[in-house]
């Protein structure tokens, strides 16, 4: 079937002229440098009080047409991450760091600027060396956390971004081809990141570390672990690996992955590949240090709370839990929202899913209610509220709209499955996140990938639905027979 290019790739013909009409210029026309080499450490330091140690190194080369005598980095943001005992040097030698915007809530981190005394003059090698802590935080919808024997690193939440400099034609910042991210742990400790483990782990007397290959187009880079224990078991021809804190007992353990193998193969079929060839999905025992915030969910992970494990994993609600997090493992993990942008409707994706899942396997009125419910739930919140209820709605907005916004982005959702049906949904969401594998989906490449599916123009039908502060009457009407509350409906269990 042929493919609409997403509008975020329109620009391309233009580009492409612009590279051939420069290409056989060999000066640069603007400030710029190279990653050749990049190398990034993380280590969990279990005490007195628990943190993470981050260590990146650089080798850089300025390819640019200017000297340069600074450049600036995107940061954890301080004040969420408590990032603390932040260094640089510059060749070898300690330079100052100086913060030059402190993160809002809708900015991806802090932005530091770092400054040598010396010009970086054109095709000269420099290297950098960047080292800072962090502690129990999220922001924009990433998180970390630490406790004395387990920790977890969210993409976003502990990595620096390099930036290019100011001015036109400006490049730099994009990672080399290839590079390595090390976790540094306990002995006894087992780690699951993003990348390829590379070579043998190494081991000393009280650490081990465990190196990771890093390429475009993977997932961004994510780490945990903790000082678990293993219990694996083949299901369905899934792989399940359950990490916890004590062993399990066997028999929970097997009906627990029969049913998390037969949730994730329904997912694989509906949005296709979520991981990497070896088909294993980990589901770790999570420490919850605050009561803040849950734990969630990583590429090819799900968190579990201590409480289920403690249960024996029986609770209903801990398949529940289970569902919706998975579903975050395709619609978060394969590829991601930018929560610095636009995040609804698009962070109803996995929901979405999940629901549609849930009501699949349970047949009968489940969609409808489900439906039903969301309906009751965006009328409560909109009826208290005097903004205006429309999507897209911006990073930071925490004012009485977001609560139906979100309600409303699922019933777009749901919309957008009646109009097209729902095998060309599910294969427009699967299109969607595989062409934008290891990278960020837009509501831009959710409307290109309807329309290639539908082969219909769908923008009218999407305006009708993001800029109307309620909910379409014709949507209304479809399901106004009244049906039962949806069970376990609250939105903060299915986040």
């Amino acid at each position: 079937m042929q493919r609409l290019v997403p509008k975020r790739l329109s620009l391309f013909p233009i580009l492409s002229f612009c590279i051939l009409l420069f290409a056989g210029c060999s000066v640069p026309l603007g400030p710029g440098y190279l990653i050749q080499k990049q190398a990034l450490e993380l280590r969990f330091v279990p005490s007195p009080e628990p943190h993470l140690v981050v260590r990146c190194t650089y080798e850089l080369i300025n390819s640019g047409s200017q000297p340069l005598q600074s450049i600036r980095i995107v940061a954890p943001a301080a004040e969420s991450f408590h990032r603390s005992a932040t260094t640089a040097e510059w060749n070898g030698q300690q330079i100052a760091v100086q913060t030059i915007t402190a993160a809002s809530a809708a900015d991806r981190g802090d932005i530091i600027e770092l400054k040598w005394n010396d010009l970086w003059t054109s095709k000269q090698k420099r290297s950098l060396v960047l080292d800072y802590e962090l502690s129990t935080g999220s922001h924009l919808a990433s998180f970390l956390a630490v406790s004395p024997d387990t920790f977890f690193a969210d993409p976003g939440s502990w990595n620096p971004e390099l930036l290019p400099p100011k001015g036109p034609f400006s490049v730099g910042g994009t990672p080399p081809k290839k590079w390595t991210l090390s976790v540094r742990v306990p002995n006894g400790f087992l780690v699951h990141a993003s990348g390829v483990l590379g070579k043998k782990p190494s081991r000393s007397s009280d650490e081990i570390v465990y190196s990771y290959v890093q390429r475009p187009g993977g997932f961004a880079p994510f780490a945990a672990g903790g000082k678990y224990v293993e219990k694996e078991i083949r299901s369905d021809g899934e792989r399940i690996l359950f990490w916890t804190l004590q062993p399990l007992d066997p028999s929970a353990a097997q009906n627990a992955a029969a049913a998390i193998s037969s949730r994730v193969h329904y997912y694989e079929t509906e949005y296709g590949k979520g991981g990497r060839d070896d088909r294993t999905i980990r589901l770790l025992e999570c420490m919850i240090p605050t009561q803040a915030f849950g734990c969630g969910a990583l590429p090819e992970t799900v968190f579990v709370h201590q409480a289920w494990i403690a249960r024996g994993l029986k609770d209903k609600k801990f398949y529940d839990d289970a569902n919706f997090e998975l579903a975050y493992t395709w619609f978060g993990g394969v590829s991601r929202v930018r929560f610095d942008e636009y995040p609804l409707p698009m962070d109803g994706v996995a929901p979405y899913a999940g629901w549609e899942a849930q009501a699949m396997e349970e047949a009968g009125d489940a969609r409808a209610t489900r439906i039903h419910w969301l309906l009751s739930d965006f009328d409560k919140h909109a009826a208290n509220c005097k903004e205006k209820i429309i999507l897209p709605l911006p990073a930071g907005s925490h004012d009485c709209s977001y609560s139906a916004a979100w309600s409303k982005s699922g019933l777009f959702l749901f919309a957008l499955e009646d109009r097209i049906g729902r095998a060309r949904f599910h294969e427009a969401l699967k299109y969607m996140i595989q062409a934008r594998r290891g990278r960020d989906f837009s509501l831009e490449d959710l409307i290109a990938s309807l329309e290639s599916e539908s082969r219909q123009p769908q923008g009218q039908f999407v305006r009708e639905w993001l800029k109307n502060p309620g909910i379409p009457d014709t949507f209304r009407a479809r399901y106004s027979t009244a049906v039962a509350p949806a069970e376990n409906s609250s939105k903060e269990s299915q986040q």
